[in-house]
């Protein structure tokens, strides 16, 4: 009888982590939320699918049972639309992801499984990515020996599926072109891997992913490394333009450089002279983000960088008028900033507007960063950036509407602010 029970025991075990290993399993959205994110501090968001609330815990919910609010840290957002957007953060390792498309008078949850563990904050275009309301990509790390996770939605998070990316190493960006063609480039760890940093595709919407490209951190002869990604070197970011032309920025030896691709990305060459270096010789430190191309005309983009003297930052960027063939800097005639928020203190809408905040400070281009306008004082932002001075992100989708993240020093709270009328005037979402 026991010889019965072991054996009866076996085939169950065996069932479920067969179940648990299937190619392409899909996981349920709209985690239940747990009791630890009703007493956390920070944005507070009414959820309108009471549907994902375990009957077990307690929330603020009024008589009707159709709404409830929550407390949660906020740590990135990206808009989809004028009306829609995204918002996240993790909690105790649980990303908790959700939209709008109200303006954030109510929000629905369409976090992935909450099985789904990660180690730190998802940044968009490093870990998550969204084309619109529907279609979205979710990059969970490796853990420990396991490979990374690769979630995908097509109904705006109501269901995710699941795939894996045959690979140790850490994402540190993705990108997707349409509804089906993406890339993912990850960077090796040294002690762990014999790749310092490798590209992967996809063609069906990210149920499966190709290795096209990797630069061995050992290679026989120099030849080896040619039409690679540089061995040395951190990368910030990846854009494309089209299905065969894109760029990854990288901080390569402590400079800003850009790298290009013309075939999908199998192969890639640095943009010589794109950096004019002997310009910054002052810096005591540079940085540089990720490449961008506007929304509508990929003619025209950007690389912000930043310049570093002392506690002091100034961002600049390199433009584009003609796809990234040809680069311009362009100096912004702003004020120094303190601080490490100032990366993402600056957003440009298009190859003429932009905005850049310096405390409760807004300045507004419109000839691409030659000259910038003080917008008027903004009493609800100057009241908030007094608690909140850490700029986390700030994006416009339109000439009047866009967000703004704030957060305390020590990050344990944050803020999301909307503006309506260009940034002139701000409210707490």
């Amino acid at each position: 009888m026991n010889s019965c029970l072991r054996f009866i025991s076996a085939l169950l075990i065996m069932g479920m982590l067969l179940a648990a290993c299937s190619a392409d399993p899909s996981i349920p959205a709209n985690s239940p939320v747990s009791i630890e994110d009703t007493q956390e501090e920070g944005q507070t968001l009414t959820i309108i699918n009471p549907e994902s609330i375990d009957s077990n815990i307690q929330v603020e919910q009024p008589a009707d049972g159709k709404k409830y609010q929550i407390q949660t840290r906020l740590t990135d957002f990206h808009l989809l639309s004028s009306t829609t957007g995204l918002a996240w953060g993790s909690t105790r390792n649980e990303l908790r992801l959700y939209r709008t498309e109200d303006n954030g008078v109510t929000w629905t949850n369409i976090s992935p499984s909450s099985s789904v563990l990660f180690s730190s904050n998802p940044e968009f275009g490093k870990d998550i990515f969204f084309l619109n309301n529907d279609t979205g990509w979710i990059v969970r790390n490796a853990i420990s020996s396991g490979e990374a996770i690769v979630l995908r939605t097509n109904n705006g998070g109501l269901t995710w599926k699941m795939a894996s990316l045959p690979d140790t190493a850490r994402v540190v960006s993705v990108f997707f072109l349409d509804a089906e063609q993406g890339w993912i480039v990850t960077e090796g760890d040294y002690r762990a891997s014999s790749e310092a940093k490798a590209v992967y595709s996809t063609k069906d919407s990210g149920a499966t992913w190709k290795k096209i490209m990797s630069t061995p951190i050992i290679a026989a002869d120099a030849s080896a490394r040619l039409n690679k990604l540089p061995k040395i070197g951190v990368i910030s970011g990846m854009s494309f333009t089209d299905k065969n032309h894109g760029f990854v920025s990288v901080l390569e030896a402590g400079q800003p450089s850009l790298y290009k691709t013309t075939n999908s990305g199998v192969n890639w060459s640095k943009v010589e002279g794109w950096f004019d270096h002997s310009k910054f010789s002052s810096c005591s430190r540079l940085n540089v983000d990720a490449p961008e191309f506007f929304r509508g005309n990929t003619k025209y983009g950007w690389v912000p960088f930043g310049c570093v003297k002392e506690d002091n930052i100034k961002y600049q960027g390199y433009f584009t008028e003609d796809g990234g063939a040809s680069w311009s800097f362009v100096p912004f005639s702003v004020p120094w900033q303190q601080g490490d928020s100032a990366a993402k203190a600056t957003t440009f809408l298009n190859r003429r507007e932009g905005w850049s905040l310096h405390g409760s400070s807004v300045y507004h281009t419109t000839d691409l960063g030659a000259n910038w306008s003080l917008l008027p004082q903004s009493a609800k932002l100057s009241e908030i950036v007094l608690e909140y001075p850490k700029v986390l992100k700030i994006q416009f989708f339109n000439s009047q509407f866009g967000w703004l993240l704030v957060g305390q020093s020590d990050n344990n709270r944050s803020l999301l602010m909307q503006t309506m009328d260009g940034g002139a005037t701000w409210q707490v979402l």
